[in-house]
């Protein structure tokens, strides 16, 4: 384990169209547990230290016309435990492991997202002018990836642009955060 790791890492992923940022997405990461939460989505996705995953209702669920166009998918297949899922932790780890994935329509984000402003905040800023014109959905995924296997993400998500690819290496595994058109 690495020795200045931080208590708590939160990473705001935003899209940027050149007129305003918009808020698709935050990750937390507290020790070995990994938290997505899309804003104002009602539900968010959790990996925890011992290895379980699912999907959790939070306080306020969002009316279906309140929430943000994406859809979120549970990384690594495991085997069903309770109301979730059980899989490799990521203590230890030696490959990369696809934590979260989400996909995101952007071909109206001013009507469908909130502006982001937190200028203060640690985030991966996804620049939209990157994309050809006609691209209306976005890839976002969470990965850990630990130092020693680097090639293992990279082969498992080939040709991922450096612009779209965010690194988290105060920690190990790393949390490492790409964006790619779909």
């Amino acid at each position: 384990m690495w020795p200045d790791i931080p208590r708590l890492i939160e990473v705001f992923i935003v899209i940027d169209d050149r007129s305003c940022q918009y808020y698709l997405l935050k990750v937390i990461r507290r020790g070995f547990d990994v938290y997505c939460i899309p804003p104002h989505l009602g539900v968010h996705y959790s990996l925890h230290a011992s290895g379980e995953s699912h999907f959790r209702q939070e306080g306020r669920s969002a009316k279906s016309r309140d929430g943000a166009p994406v859809a979120l998918v549970m990384g690594e297949a495991g085997t069903p435990f309770g109301k979730g899922i059980v899989r490799a932790s990521l203590s230890d780890l030696g490959r990369a492991s696809g934590i979260c994935s989400g996909v995101f329509l952007i071909n109206s984000l001013s009507q469908d997202f909130q502006t982001f402003s937190r200028s203060e905040a640690e985030r991966f800023v996804i620049d939209a002018g990157l994309f050809q014109k006609n691209i209306r959905e976005v890839e976002v995924g969470i990965w850990a990836v630990p130092t020693r296997n680097e090639a293992s993400f990279e082969f498992l998500n080939p040709d991922v642009p450096a612009a779209l690819l965010y690194k988290v290496a105060c920690c190990e595994p790393q949390i490492w955060i790409y964006a790619r058109p779909v």
